[in-house]
């Protein structure tokens, strides 16, 4: 069995259910979602312990966008390299 504890943050102030995906080292996947009551005793941030008989490859929140998130560079684990958009222009300006 793999265990693994998970803290997940709240830094806006929109109290919102939290939807997670956890995407296995297999390939398969699971889609959870918490109710928004989970920020009733700490408004900051929460810990989900998870059990699996499989090891975790990705966690990622909110994947299909659905709640008020304006922040997404924060939402996987681990976590994407991709540069923002500016970024990715000045290197292209750099480059011509």
């Amino acid at each position: 069995k793999y265990f693994y504890e998970i803290t997940f943050e709240k830094p806006g102030g929109l109290v919102m259910p939290l939807i997670v995906k956890y995407t296995y080292k297999d390939g398969t996947s699971e889609m959870i979602t918490y109710p928004a009551q989970i920020w009733r005793k700490n408004d900051d941030e929460v810990q989900r312990t998870l059990a699996t008989d499989k090891e975790l490859a990705q966690v990622m929140v909110d994947p299909n966008m659905e709640t008020a998130d304006i922040d997404v560079s924060n939402n996987a684990w681990p976590q994407d390299k991709q540069m923002n958009k500016f970024d990715q222009f000045k290197n292209k300006m750099k480059s011509e």
